[in-house]
């Protein structure tokens, strides 16, 4: 975290042990408001009231910002210290000062909230704040003078109730008539405001000298002051809309507008230079600010970077399973009113604008506290909890910049290490590998992709071409969070879903497992064998256009199962198979036990057309019948992690995939066995391959080794990692909230 980006100033308003900002705020007698386009003339003693009530609008946001770039920095610090295995004897020091910074940003962020009130999902918000920009004016020798640079916020009731006679409010001309030549701003057909006009404005302020009863207002060094600033600041927004257009490109002066700019600090740590057209924003998270258009979008970890350690309640079972790290990466639009209770609440939630999902702030809810995360993790179970099907609110709420909604995310597991050292290494011999992988994307036009047809908090279905997922946001953001959310496998992410599904199978020693639906899970198992066929262009075309179904899958399944079967053309597509499986050994480690029976069963259908197969007999001095055949099925075998997954390939050795037993447990390994003894028969043809296959199993773990990365069964790691790696997930690594402080 760099904080060497301090604001400018000499005076200050707050000053705290520890505080990052010196909130400067410089009393002055004329402010202008950007939301009516106004000035306001204050007396000496008005001007000062209203710089105590602003000072302490800033301080407050300041302090929580101030905390929660605190409390972010001790959860990296955490994280860091945590994946260097050789440092245990310091992370209670590391963890207790991570929450003694989460106590301190909760009590600021109370603090914070008692003044600024209630956000309601409905309606305006948070109370209206009324922007203001200090005018510096020329005074006598000892009191304030030059150019304001900096903005401030007051309760928009409180500048209502300024009284007659310490008030006085000039108009720019025209600021109200949006058609009109004067007006400062300049617009689109659509009525959008795309910029200031400082010719426009510069004419205004000449224009202000005498009042309509010909009394003179201001004084030549008032004008001067005048035009420098909002000239100054005219174009600065100019210059924002030019440098952000992705996330704005318009003017924005309504009042969500004007609070989101508030809720981001402005007053305290925000500044612009007339002079270079630059605005400097402070935020906790990685953002961007367009000021004049009031749209943020900034990046969050949700519930934090580190994740939660999932567990999953799996029926008949005594204990949860652990399912590893998860966390949920957002990268969110921050729109007016809706945008700022992001920022300030200490909990999101999912929203729904029409089609969109939207997150937006929620202060009902309870986000765990560190420790209890790290500890005890979130456990779910396969029910859905009533009212999870998401807030729905009117798109007034953000501000009306429907169009500029943005929300794209990601929902990441901790992979475990490709190659640990073993438990009880540390320093270099200690590797740690393990990093977070995308296994599913958001987006906020994926509203209705899952549907009515998935159900439970965290379940996946194969819908529209993509393996749907839905995701309740109390798994991800915390105790009272409602709402879900909707996401996708992309086509590029298969890989990586492949591995967290596999991977969860395998924690499970290959039991069943509820969070996907019985026809995801098939789907999946044909996908992953076709894959490995001549016909793979076609499914890959598929599924990047989503055109593919559970249905078309299945059909393109079976043709492929029933070409594969009998005459000289089904030998050749057999040895293609075994050719692919040959060249790509490691892509089974990413396949169901399903998958790798169906594998077995075709590579071993043979008849007279194979002996006929001059391509049939290996490269070998000696021709071997099936001599790729036989390769391919070994490495099968080699990726089988444990015996339980062994009966389980077995008992699923048919053209389909299905289980033998017909779910019977006793007649599970009697189905395996007759299995077991027709791969045997195969193996023994030409040169015999058979007592490989007895080595395999006796060498299998009989339960998973959880926190290693799955490998082939005849290598070394396998051999070594044959205990859970206690140093998983601790060496994780955890990437920055904010790489940079813009």
């Amino acid at each position: 975290m760099n904080m060497s980006d301090k604001p400018a100033g000499t005076n200050t308003l707050s000053k705290k042990e520890n505080n990052v900002v010196d909130v400067k705020h410089e009393s002055v007698e004329i402010y202008f408001c950007t939301g009516t386009q106004e000035l306001i003339l204050l007396t000496s003693q008005a001007a000062s009231a209203l710089d105590r009530h602003a000072g302490q609008l800033m301080t407050v946001v300041n302090d929580y910002h101030t905390a929660t770039l605190a409390y972010s920095a001790a959860v990296q610090d955490y994280g860091t210290f945590a994946s260097n295995i050789s440092e245990s004897a310091g992370l209670a020091a590391k963890e207790a000062a991570a929450t003694d910074a989460e106590n301190t940003l909760q009590q600021k962020r109370e603090a914070m909230q008692k003044l600024l009130g209630d956000f309601a999902a409905e309606g305006a918000g948070y109370e209206e704040v009324t922007e203001l920009i200090p005018v510096g004016t020329a005074k006598s020798s000892g009191t304030r003078s030059g150019p304001g640079k900096r903005y401030s916020y007051a309760k928009k009731g409180y500048i209502d109730k300024l009284g007659t006679g310490v008030r006085h409010r000039v108009k720019l001309k025209a600021a109200d008539k949006a058609s009109a030549k004067e007006s400062i701003f300049t617009r689109n057909k659509s009525g959008d405001i795309k910029g200031i006009n400082t010719a426009a404005l510069k004419k205004q302020i000449t224009e202000l000298n005498t009042s309509s009863e010909g009394i003179k207002v201001f004084s030549a060094d008032d004008l001067i002051s005048i035009d420098k600033t909002l000239c100054g600041w005219a174009d600065s927004w100019n210059a924002s809309l030019s440098a952000q257009k992705e996330i704005g490109d318009h003017v924005d002066i309504s009042a969500g507008a004007q609070f989101l700019r508030f809720s981001s600090n402005l007053g305290a740590s925000g500044t612009w230079e007339p002079w270079k057209g630059e605005a400097a924003i402070k935020a906790e998270f990685k953002s961007a600010l367009t000021l004049a258009s009031g749209a943020a979008t900034a990046n969050y970890y949700i519930p934090d970077r580190i994740g939660w350690m999932l567990k999953w309640q799996a029926q008949g079972r005594p204990k949860p399973i652990d399912m590893g790290l998860l966390r949920v990466k957002l990268a969110i639009s921050l729109i007016g009113f809706a945008g700022a209770s992001a920022q300030l609440e200490g909990q999101l939630q999912v929203t729904t604008v029409g089609t969109n999902q939207m997150v937006m702030g929620n202060r009902q809810g309870r986000l765990p506290r560190f420790h209890e995360r790290r500890v005890k993790g979130g456990q779910f179970h396969d029910a859905r909890e009533k009212n999870e099907d998401g807030v729905k609110v009117s798109g007034e709420i953000f501000g009306g910049a429907k169009a500029e909604l943005k929300l794209t995310g990601a929902i990441q597991w901790l992979q475990p290490p490709t190659m640990t050292a073993y438990q009880g290494k540390t320093g270099d011999d200690a590797k740690a590998a393990a990093e977070y992988v995308d296994f599913c994307s958001i987006s906020e036009s994926l509203v209705g992709m899952a549907g009515a047809g998935v159900g439970g908090v965290f379940q996946c279905d194969f819908i529209n071409g993509r393996f749907c997922f839905s995701i309740a946001a109390s798994l991800c953001v915390g105790v009272g969070a409602k709402g879900s959310f909707e996401a996708a496998v992309d086509y590029d992410k298969l890989s990586d879903f492949a591995g967290w599904l596999i991977y969860q199978l395998y924690g499970l020693d290959y039991g069943f497992f509820e969070v996907v639906a019985k026809r995801a899970f098939t789907a999946f198992s044909q996908i992953s064998v076709l894959m490995l066929s001549d016909i793979k262009e076609n499914i890959d075309l598929g599924l990047k256009n989503m055109t593919e179904t559970v249905i078309t899958i299945g059909d393109f399944f079976t043709d492929y199962v029933k070409k594969s079967e009998v005459g000289i053309a089904a030998s050749s597509k057999r040895n293609q198979l075994a050719l692919n499986v040959i060249h790509d050994p490691n892509r089974l480690l990413e396949f169901t036990p399903e998958s790798k029976g169906i594998l077995l069963y075709l590579l071993t259908r043979h008849g007279v057309w194979d002996h006929f197969d001059i391509n049939n007999r290996g490269d070998g001095i000696i021709p071997d019948i099936y001599h790729d055949r036989k390769q391919a099925v070994l490495i099968v075998l080699h990726s089988i992690q444990t015996q339980r997954e062994w009966f389980q390939v077995f008992s699923h050795y048919n053209a389909t995939g299905d289980d033998l037993a017909g779910g019977n447990s006793a007649l599970k390994y009697m189905a395996a066995q007759n299995k077991m003894n027709e791969l045997r028969r195969f193996l023994q043809e030409g040169l015999n391959k058979d007592d490989e296959m007895d080595k395999i199993y006796r060498n299998l773990n009989p339960i998973p080794a959880w926190g290693y990365a799955l490998t082939m069964n005849n290598t070394l790691p396998y051999r070594l990692f044959r205990v859970d790696n206690p140093f998983y997930p601790r060496q994780g690594e955890f990437s920055p909230m904010s790489e940079t402080i813009v």
